[in-house]
Protein backbone atom coordinates (compact mmCIF):
# COMPACT_ATOMS: atom_id res chain seq x y z
CA UNK A 1 0.00 0.00 0.00
CA UNK A 2 2.29 2.43 1.01
CA UNK A 3 4.59 1.61 -2.64
CA UNK A 4 1.15 2.50 -4.34
CA UNK A 5 0.80 5.42 -2.64
CA UNK A 6 4.58 6.46 -3.40
CA UNK A 7 4.35 5.64 -7.30
CA UNK A 8 0.85 8.17 -7.39
CA UNK A 9 2.97 11.06 -5.74
CA UNK A 10 5.77 10.43 -7.99
CA UNK A 11 2.86 9.81 -11.03
CA UNK A 12 1.97 13.21 -10.11
CA UNK A 13 4.52 15.25 -10.03
CA UNK A 14 5.97 13.75 -13.09
CA UNK A 15 2.22 14.83 -14.77
CA UNK A 16 3.02 18.34 -13.59
CA UNK A 17 6.71 18.68 -14.48
CA UNK A 18 5.16 17.75 -18.02
CA UNK A 19 1.99 20.56 -18.09
CA UNK A 20 4.40 23.16 -17.05
CA UNK A 21 7.05 22.28 -19.49
CA UNK A 22 4.39 22.32 -22.04
CA UNK A 23 3.03 25.06 -21.39
CA UNK A 24 6.78 27.18 -21.16
CA UNK A 25 6.98 25.92 -24.79
CA UNK A 26 3.78 27.78 -26.25
CA UNK A 27 4.60 30.75 -24.09
CA UNK A 28 8.37 30.98 -25.44
CA UNK A 29 8.26 29.21 -28.61
CA UNK A 30 4.94 28.84 -29.90
CA UNK A 31 3.65 30.62 -32.89
CA UNK A 32 1.67 33.62 -32.85
CA UNK A 33 -1.55 34.11 -34.45
CA UNK A 34 -1.78 36.38 -37.05
CA UNK A 35 -3.84 39.01 -37.49
CA UNK A 36 -6.08 38.22 -40.79
CA UNK A 37 -4.90 41.21 -43.16
CA UNK A 38 -7.25 43.74 -44.63
CA UNK A 39 -8.17 42.23 -48.46
CA UNK A 40 -6.70 44.64 -51.32
CA UNK A 41 -9.07 47.92 -52.17
CA UNK A 42 -10.41 47.90 -55.26
CA UNK A 43 -10.91 51.37 -56.06
CA UNK A 44 -14.01 51.30 -58.73
CA UNK A 45 -13.22 52.57 -62.24
CA UNK A 46 -16.49 54.56 -62.53
CA UNK A 47 -17.40 58.12 -60.97
CA UNK A 48 -20.26 57.80 -58.10
CA UNK A 49 -23.48 58.54 -58.93
CA UNK A 50 -25.01 62.52 -59.53
CA UNK A 51 -26.64 62.48 -56.40
CA UNK A 52 -26.95 64.98 -53.89
CA UNK A 53 -27.16 63.54 -50.32
CA UNK A 54 -25.42 63.93 -46.94
CA UNK A 55 -22.10 62.84 -46.02
CA UNK A 56 -20.39 62.54 -42.99
CA UNK A 57 -17.30 62.36 -43.04
CA UNK A 58 -14.83 59.74 -43.20
CA UNK A 59 -11.30 61.22 -43.04
CA UNK A 60 -9.52 59.12 -41.27
CA UNK A 61 -5.88 57.78 -42.90
CA UNK A 62 -4.98 53.93 -42.88
CA UNK A 63 -1.40 52.96 -43.70
CA UNK A 64 -0.33 52.64 -47.06
CA UNK A 65 -2.78 50.98 -48.83
CA UNK A 66 -6.40 52.89 -48.43
CA UNK A 67 -8.99 51.23 -46.21
CA UNK A 68 -12.48 53.22 -46.28
CA UNK A 69 -14.08 51.36 -43.93
CA UNK A 70 -11.42 51.71 -41.21
CA UNK A 71 -13.65 54.73 -39.60
CA UNK A 72 -16.21 52.07 -38.74
CA UNK A 73 -13.38 49.89 -37.07
CA UNK A 74 -12.06 52.70 -34.89
CA UNK A 75 -15.95 53.69 -33.67
CA UNK A 76 -14.72 52.79 -29.89
CA UNK A 77 -11.46 54.94 -30.19
CA UNK A 78 -13.41 58.21 -31.78
CA UNK A 79 -15.65 57.65 -28.56
CA UNK A 80 -12.69 58.05 -26.30
CA UNK A 81 -11.19 60.83 -28.47
CA UNK A 82 -15.06 63.01 -27.93
CA UNK A 83 -15.09 62.21 -24.44
CA UNK A 84 -11.42 63.31 -23.71
CA UNK A 85 -12.61 66.57 -26.15
CA UNK A 86 -15.44 67.68 -24.14
CA UNK A 87 -13.57 66.99 -20.80
CA UNK A 88 -10.60 69.17 -22.00
CA UNK A 89 -13.21 72.07 -23.36
CA UNK A 90 -14.36 71.81 -19.66
CA UNK A 91 -11.22 72.72 -18.09
CA UNK A 92 -10.30 75.45 -20.28
CA UNK A 93 -13.77 77.00 -19.77
CA UNK A 94 -13.18 80.46 -18.80
CA UNK A 95 -9.61 80.59 -19.92
CA UNK A 96 -10.28 82.07 -23.54
CA UNK A 97 -10.62 86.28 -22.75
CA UNK A 98 -13.02 87.08 -25.90
CA UNK A 99 -16.71 84.95 -25.79
CA UNK A 100 -18.73 84.39 -28.76
CA UNK A 101 -22.51 82.12 -29.60
CA UNK A 102 -23.07 80.61 -32.08
CA UNK A 103 -27.33 80.62 -33.01
CA UNK A 104 -27.77 77.91 -35.40
CA UNK A 105 -31.38 78.47 -37.22
CA UNK A 106 -29.94 77.01 -40.33
CA UNK A 107 -28.79 73.46 -41.47
CA UNK A 108 -25.72 75.02 -42.88
CA UNK A 109 -25.25 76.02 -39.06
CA UNK A 110 -23.95 72.16 -38.13
CA UNK A 111 -21.73 71.82 -41.17
CA UNK A 112 -20.20 74.96 -39.53
CA UNK A 113 -19.98 73.38 -35.95
CA UNK A 114 -19.15 69.77 -36.57
CA UNK A 115 -17.40 69.53 -39.40
CA UNK A 116 -15.23 73.29 -39.45
CA UNK A 117 -14.78 73.56 -35.77
CA UNK A 118 -15.48 69.70 -35.13
CA UNK A 119 -17.35 70.51 -31.89
CA UNK A 120 -20.15 67.97 -30.31
CA UNK A 121 -23.62 68.88 -29.63
CA UNK A 122 -25.49 67.85 -26.18
CA UNK A 123 -27.46 65.67 -26.66
CA UNK A 124 -26.63 63.86 -28.82
CA UNK A 125 -30.22 62.99 -30.19
CA UNK A 126 -30.57 65.04 -33.48
CA UNK A 127 -34.30 65.19 -32.78
CA UNK A 128 -33.93 67.05 -29.43
CA UNK A 129 -35.97 70.77 -28.97
CA UNK A 130 -32.34 72.50 -27.45
CA UNK A 131 -28.76 71.38 -28.18
CA UNK A 132 -25.61 73.13 -27.32
CA UNK A 133 -22.16 72.61 -27.27
CA UNK A 134 -18.50 74.55 -26.56
CA UNK A 135 -15.21 74.97 -28.35
CA UNK A 136 -12.44 77.53 -27.52
CA UNK A 137 -10.38 78.58 -30.65
CA UNK A 138 -7.10 80.80 -29.77
CA UNK A 139 -8.48 83.71 -27.60
CA UNK A 140 -12.31 82.81 -28.38
CA UNK A 141 -14.43 80.76 -26.52
CA UNK A 142 -17.21 79.72 -28.30
CA UNK A 143 -21.07 78.58 -27.82
CA UNK A 144 -23.57 77.03 -30.31
CA UNK A 145 -26.96 76.42 -29.80
CA UNK A 146 -29.75 75.14 -31.88
CA UNK A 147 -33.11 73.15 -31.99
CA UNK A 148 -36.58 74.35 -32.50
CA UNK A 149 -36.81 75.09 -28.89
CA UNK A 150 -34.60 78.07 -29.96
CA UNK A 151 -37.31 80.53 -30.44
CA UNK A 152 -36.45 84.75 -30.66
CA UNK A 153 -37.33 85.96 -26.84
CA UNK A 154 -37.66 82.43 -25.19
CA UNK A 155 -33.61 82.50 -24.27
CA UNK A 156 -31.66 84.25 -22.01
CA UNK A 157 -28.87 86.43 -23.59
CA UNK A 158 -26.00 85.99 -21.73
CA UNK A 159 -23.02 87.26 -24.26
CA UNK A 160 -21.73 90.63 -26.44
CA UNK A 161 -21.20 88.72 -29.33
CA UNK A 162 -23.52 86.92 -31.38
CA UNK A 163 -22.61 85.16 -34.84
CA UNK A 164 -26.46 84.39 -36.38
CA UNK A 165 -26.66 81.52 -39.01
CA UNK A 166 -29.47 82.09 -41.30
CA UNK A 167 -31.12 80.50 -44.41
CA UNK A 168 -32.08 83.13 -47.21
CA UNK A 169 -32.35 80.79 -49.93
CA UNK A 170 -36.10 81.39 -50.59
CA UNK A 171 -38.77 83.96 -50.07
CA UNK A 172 -40.59 81.27 -47.34
CA UNK A 173 -36.94 81.10 -45.10
CA UNK A 174 -36.06 85.18 -46.33
CA UNK A 175 -39.31 85.66 -43.83
CA UNK A 176 -38.30 84.01 -41.25
CA UNK A 177 -34.60 84.80 -41.18
CA UNK A 178 -35.91 88.79 -40.97
CA UNK A 179 -37.64 87.71 -37.61
CA UNK A 180 -34.26 86.74 -36.22
CA UNK A 181 -32.72 90.16 -37.66
CA UNK A 182 -35.78 92.29 -36.15
CA UNK A 183 -35.40 90.36 -33.14
CA UNK A 184 -31.08 90.87 -33.05
CA UNK A 185 -31.64 94.52 -33.75
CA UNK A 186 -34.02 94.96 -30.36
CA UNK A 187 -31.13 93.37 -28.63
CA UNK A 188 -28.73 95.63 -29.92
CA UNK A 189 -30.86 98.81 -29.80
CA UNK A 190 -31.23 98.18 -25.90
CA UNK A 191 -27.63 97.05 -25.87
CA UNK A 192 -28.12 93.83 -24.47
CA UNK A 193 -26.01 92.81 -27.45
CA UNK A 194 -22.80 94.42 -29.08
CA UNK A 195 -21.82 93.14 -31.69
CA UNK A 196 -23.59 90.90 -34.56
CA UNK A 197 -21.81 88.67 -37.78
CA UNK A 198 -24.57 86.73 -40.31
CA UNK A 199 -23.50 83.11 -42.15
CA UNK A 200 -26.13 83.23 -44.27
CA UNK A 201 -27.21 80.59 -47.05
CA UNK A 202 -28.17 83.36 -49.41
CA UNK A 203 -30.23 82.78 -52.70
CA UNK A 204 -28.57 80.24 -55.81
CA UNK A 205 -29.02 83.37 -58.16
CA UNK A 206 -27.01 85.72 -55.53
CA UNK A 207 -30.38 87.65 -55.02
CA UNK A 208 -29.90 88.65 -51.59
CA UNK A 209 -30.97 92.65 -51.58
CA UNK A 210 -32.88 91.63 -48.65
CA UNK A 211 -30.10 91.68 -46.00
CA UNK A 212 -29.25 95.09 -47.54
CA UNK A 213 -30.67 97.31 -44.89
CA UNK A 214 -29.49 95.61 -41.80
CA UNK A 215 -25.73 95.67 -42.83
CA UNK A 216 -23.90 98.08 -40.69
CA UNK A 217 -22.01 99.33 -44.42
CA UNK A 218 -25.88 100.97 -44.78
CA UNK A 219 -26.81 102.08 -41.62
CA UNK A 220 -27.69 99.11 -40.00
CA UNK A 221 -26.14 97.05 -37.51
CA UNK A 222 -24.89 93.31 -39.41
CA UNK A 223 -20.70 94.07 -38.81
CA UNK A 224 -19.89 91.10 -40.70
CA UNK A 225 -21.76 89.26 -43.53
CA UNK A 226 -20.10 85.27 -44.31
CA UNK A 227 -22.18 84.57 -47.33
CA UNK A 228 -22.44 81.15 -49.53
CA UNK A 229 -22.46 81.32 -53.20
CA UNK A 230 -20.05 83.99 -55.64
CA UNK A 231 -21.91 86.94 -54.43
CA UNK A 232 -20.92 89.84 -56.18
CA UNK A 233 -20.66 91.68 -52.86
CA UNK A 234 -17.74 89.97 -51.69
CA UNK A 235 -14.93 92.25 -50.75
CA UNK A 236 -13.09 90.68 -47.98
CA UNK A 237 -13.08 92.91 -45.46
CA UNK A 238 -17.00 92.68 -44.38
CA UNK A 239 -18.47 90.45 -46.32
CA UNK A 240 -16.70 86.89 -47.01
CA UNK A 241 -17.64 84.18 -48.76
CA UNK A 242 -18.17 80.82 -46.79
CA UNK A 243 -18.99 77.43 -47.71
CA UNK A 244 -21.85 75.35 -48.46
CA UNK A 245 -20.63 71.94 -47.28
CA UNK A 246 -21.88 68.61 -46.96
CA UNK A 247 -25.85 68.17 -46.72
CA UNK A 248 -26.46 67.88 -42.93
CA UNK A 249 -30.19 67.20 -43.68
CA UNK A 250 -32.06 63.83 -44.55
CA UNK A 251 -35.13 64.80 -47.38
CA UNK A 252 -36.94 61.84 -48.44
CA UNK A 253 -33.11 59.82 -46.98
CA UNK A 254 -32.86 56.34 -45.44
CA UNK A 255 -29.89 54.41 -43.59
CA UNK A 256 -30.06 52.47 -46.37
CA UNK A 257 -29.87 54.71 -49.29
CA UNK A 258 -27.24 57.12 -47.18
CA UNK A 259 -25.27 54.41 -46.47
CA UNK A 260 -25.01 53.30 -50.07
CA UNK A 261 -24.32 56.51 -51.31
CA UNK A 262 -21.75 56.75 -49.06
CA UNK A 263 -19.59 53.33 -49.76
CA UNK A 264 -20.58 54.82 -53.82
CA UNK A 265 -18.28 57.78 -53.20
CA UNK A 266 -15.44 55.43 -51.10
CA UNK A 267 -15.38 53.12 -54.30
CA UNK A 268 -15.29 55.77 -56.69
CA UNK A 269 -11.93 57.40 -58.06
CA UNK A 270 -13.87 60.37 -59.19
CA UNK A 271 -17.39 62.36 -58.63
CA UNK A 272 -19.11 64.20 -61.43
CA UNK A 273 -20.24 67.22 -60.41
CA UNK A 274 -22.30 69.25 -63.30
CA UNK A 275 -23.78 72.60 -62.05
CA UNK A 276 -27.28 73.35 -61.20
CA UNK A 277 -29.16 76.45 -60.21
CA UNK A 278 -25.62 77.19 -58.78
CA UNK A 279 -22.25 76.05 -59.58
CA UNK A 280 -21.32 74.45 -55.71
CA UNK A 281 -22.99 72.07 -54.94
CA UNK A 282 -23.01 69.52 -51.47
CA UNK A 283 -21.62 66.40 -53.75
CA UNK A 284 -18.59 68.98 -54.32
CA UNK A 285 -17.78 68.69 -50.30
CA UNK A 286 -19.13 65.34 -49.73
CA UNK A 287 -16.79 63.78 -52.38
CA UNK A 288 -13.83 65.41 -50.51
CA UNK A 289 -15.25 64.13 -47.63
CA UNK A 290 -14.55 60.74 -48.40
CA UNK A 291 -11.48 61.43 -51.07
CA UNK A 292 -13.17 60.73 -54.01
CA UNK A 293 -12.16 63.63 -56.97
CA UNK A 294 -14.56 66.04 -57.70
CA UNK A 295 -15.02 66.34 -61.42
CA UNK A 296 -16.54 70.08 -61.58
CA UNK A 297 -18.66 71.93 -64.03
CA UNK A 298 -16.25 75.26 -64.24
CA UNK A 299 -19.36 77.51 -65.52
CA UNK A 300 -21.28 80.44 -63.92
CA UNK A 301 -24.90 79.98 -63.91
CA UNK A 302 -27.93 82.17 -64.50
CA UNK A 303 -28.62 85.29 -62.17
CA UNK A 304 -26.26 87.71 -60.21
CA UNK A 305 -23.56 85.49 -59.13
CA UNK A 306 -19.51 86.76 -59.87
CA UNK A 307 -17.98 89.62 -60.05
CA UNK A 308 -14.76 89.20 -62.95
CA UNK A 309 -13.87 92.60 -62.69
CA UNK A 310 -13.15 91.68 -58.58
CA UNK A 311 -11.69 87.82 -59.20
CA UNK A 312 -10.86 85.89 -62.63
CA UNK A 313 -11.40 82.93 -60.22
CA UNK A 314 -15.32 83.06 -60.41
CA UNK A 315 -16.85 80.50 -59.95
CA UNK A 316 -15.86 78.72 -56.55
CA UNK A 317 -13.63 81.46 -55.95
CA UNK A 318 -13.33 80.71 -52.11
CA UNK A 319 -12.17 76.52 -53.19
CA UNK A 320 -10.01 77.98 -56.26
CA UNK A 321 -7.81 80.53 -53.86
CA UNK A 322 -7.47 77.61 -51.53
CA UNK A 323 -5.97 75.30 -53.96
CA UNK A 324 -8.74 72.62 -54.28
CA UNK A 325 -7.41 69.92 -56.12
CA UNK A 326 -10.52 69.18 -58.47
CA UNK A 327 -10.52 68.60 -61.78
CA UNK A 328 -12.36 71.60 -63.23
CA UNK A 329 -13.90 71.27 -66.97
CA UNK A 330 -15.68 73.85 -69.26
CA UNK A 331 -17.41 71.26 -71.53
CA UNK A 332 -18.63 67.32 -70.61
CA UNK A 333 -17.34 66.77 -73.77
CA UNK A 334 -13.87 67.09 -72.01
CA UNK A 335 -14.99 64.03 -69.85
CA UNK A 336 -13.67 60.72 -72.09
CA UNK A 337 -10.22 62.32 -72.24
CA UNK A 338 -10.34 62.64 -68.29
CA UNK A 339 -11.41 59.43 -68.15
CA UNK A 340 -8.63 58.04 -70.84
CA UNK A 341 -6.25 59.78 -68.17
CA UNK A 342 -7.40 57.73 -65.51
CA UNK A 343 -6.95 54.51 -67.14
CA UNK A 344 -2.77 55.34 -67.06
CA UNK A 345 -3.54 56.09 -63.57
CA UNK A 346 -1.76 53.15 -61.62
CA UNK A 347 -3.37 52.24 -57.90
CA UNK A 348 -1.01 53.56 -55.58
CA UNK A 349 -1.00 56.70 -57.28
CA UNK A 350 -4.73 56.60 -56.84
CA UNK A 351 -4.57 56.09 -53.26
CA UNK A 352 -1.81 58.41 -52.82
CA UNK A 353 -4.27 60.76 -54.26
CA UNK A 354 -7.24 60.00 -52.13
CA UNK A 355 -4.76 60.74 -49.33
CA UNK A 356 -3.54 63.94 -50.80
CA UNK A 357 -6.94 65.00 -51.03
CA UNK A 358 -8.57 64.36 -47.67
CA UNK A 359 -5.12 66.02 -46.19
CA UNK A 360 -6.14 69.33 -48.40
CA UNK A 361 -9.67 69.35 -47.04
CA UNK A 362 -8.71 69.03 -43.21
CA UNK A 363 -6.51 72.19 -44.23
CA UNK A 364 -9.23 73.58 -45.70
CA UNK A 365 -11.41 73.00 -42.86
CA UNK A 366 -8.94 74.07 -39.98
CA UNK A 367 -8.48 77.36 -42.33
CA UNK A 368 -11.51 78.33 -42.57
CA UNK A 369 -11.77 77.90 -38.69
CA UNK A 370 -8.84 80.19 -37.71
CA UNK A 371 -9.77 82.72 -40.72
CA UNK A 372 -13.58 82.72 -38.92
CA UNK A 373 -11.88 83.61 -35.59
CA UNK A 374 -9.65 86.22 -36.78
CA UNK A 375 -11.71 87.98 -38.74
CA UNK A 376 -14.03 88.15 -35.33
CA UNK A 377 -11.33 89.20 -33.08
CA UNK A 378 -10.19 91.51 -34.83
CA UNK A 379 -13.38 93.53 -36.23
CA UNK A 380 -15.59 92.42 -32.79
CA UNK A 381 -12.17 93.84 -30.49
CA UNK A 382 -11.55 96.79 -32.43
CA UNK A 383 -14.83 98.02 -32.00
CA UNK A 384 -14.84 97.73 -28.86
CA UNK A 385 -11.74 99.70 -28.89
CA UNK A 386 -13.55 102.27 -30.85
Amino acid sequence: MRWTRKRLCWALVALYCLFSLYAAYHVFFGRRRRVPGASPLRLGKGAAPVRGRRGREQSTLGSEEWNPWEGDEKNEQQHRFKTGFQILNKSTKGKADFQVQIWGKAAIGLYLWEHIFEGFLEPTDVTAQWREGNSIVGRTRYSFITGPAVVPGYFSIDVNNVVLVLNGREKGKVFYATQWLLYAQNLVQTQKLQHLAVILLGNEHCNNEWINQFLKRNGGFVELLFIIYDSPWINGMDILQWPLGVATWQPQETNESLKNYQEALLQSDLTLCPVGVNTECYRIYEACSYGSIPVVEDIMTAGNCGNTSVSHNAPLQLLKSMDAPFIFIKNWKELPAVLEKEKTIILQEKIQRRKMLLHWYQRFKTELKMRFTNILESSFLMNNKG
